[in-house]
């Protein structure tokens, strides 16, 4: 039985795209995403699952950063979720502008 087979999929209205599908891969629940920075431009992303005996690193894998961010827009918009900017903390560093008026 071969495990990969061929499928084609909407690139935009008008455009069908090949994708090849592994079925050999199995599919994973995870419960959580960890996302590290590098300094090359790619993200370090983990998929965890919860266990009753601790946690189970699922699959690891590396993202480009524009990549990362068009899977972002994916995500929210499939959960109909956008969420905001978290405020800054609440010690405000002092303006560089201000420095230079005290001078």
């Amino acid at each position: 039985m071969p495990s990969e087979r061929e499928v084609y999929m909407p690139a935009n209205k008008d455009e069908m795209v090949k994708l090849v599908v592994n079925d050999s891969l199995p599919t994973l629940l995870v419960d959580n995403l960890n996302i590290s920075t590098r300094t090359d431009g790619l993200f370090f992303i983990r998929l965890i699952t919860n266990l009753p005996e601790g946690m189970k690193e699922q699959a690891r894998v590396m993202v480009p950063e524009q990549s990362l961010k068009r899977m972002l827009e994916v995500l929210c918009s499939q959960v109909d979720h956008y969420p905001s900017k978290k405020k800054a903390s609440s010690k405000k560093k002092p303006n560089r502008k201000s420095r230079k008026n005290r001078a």
